[in-house]
């Protein structure tokens, strides 16, 4: 169902119950809760983006949705991503997170692909991915991250893609690549990398990897 570009300020009443894709961006939902969705069984993705999005309540068992796009709003926090069991797709993408709370995704652990860029985040807790064994990609890029926690891809067993670009880090700490993993992609490029002793760890890594 595309309810894109039609001035919404509430999620349509009368959608068709077997709805399996919704796309509700360039709208006005500035306020929004997933009980709106809770009669559409069916449902797998949803598209918020470009909303002016200030807050998101979840809760109500969306059970069969896999991709929710909050991308381009004005989100100060990460939603608390309850009601999501299925969900293996999320873009939180250009708005204004400043961190993220610890184990914030422990409730969507059949997360894949997750969307982090464009944001305001500085500063990491090291259980920001806590249970998220089944992520593959990881886009932190485009932040203001000044430095990362050691522990912070040690529950990431199968993460193949890491954005780190756009950032202000100048090292990252030893240790920070957990042994025997191997990623096959790891962006790094536009960060003021200092040139001493605390870039080792990460010159070692570029050469055996």
């Amino acid at each position: 169902v595309n309810c894109t570009g039609q001035a919404l300020r509430a999620v349509p009443p009368d959608l068709p119950k077997d709805t399996g894709i919704l796309l509700l961006s360039h709208n006005h939902l500035e306020s929004l809760s997933t009980a709106a969705f809770e009669n559409l069984t069916q449902l797998e993705d949803v598209d918020l983006a470009n909303n002016g999005l200030v807050t998101l309540e979840t809760g109500p068992q969306l059970k069969s949705l896999k991709e929710l796009t909050l991308s381009h709003n004005a989100l100060t926090a990460l939603p608390t991503l309850e009601g999501l069991p299925a969900l293996t797709h999320l873009a939180v993408a250009y708005n204004s997170l400043e961190t993220l709370a610890p184990r914030a995704f422990v409730t969507v652990p059949k997360l894949q692909n997750l969307d982090l860029r464009g944001n305001k985040m500085r500063h990491l807790p090291h259980e920001a991915f806590a249970n998220l064994a089944e992520l593959r990609e990881l886009d932190l890029s485009d932040n203001l991250l000044e430095e990362l926690p050691k522990e912070l891809l040690k529950d990431l067993k199968n993460l193949e893609t890491l954005w780190l670009s756009g950032n202000q880090l100048k090292f990252l700490p030893s240790g920070f690549f957990p042994e025997g993993r191997f990623l096959m992609y790891v962006f790094l490029t536009e960060n003021p990398w200092h040139c001493n002793c605390d870039l080792q760890y990460l010159q070692t890594w570029i050469k055996k990897n």
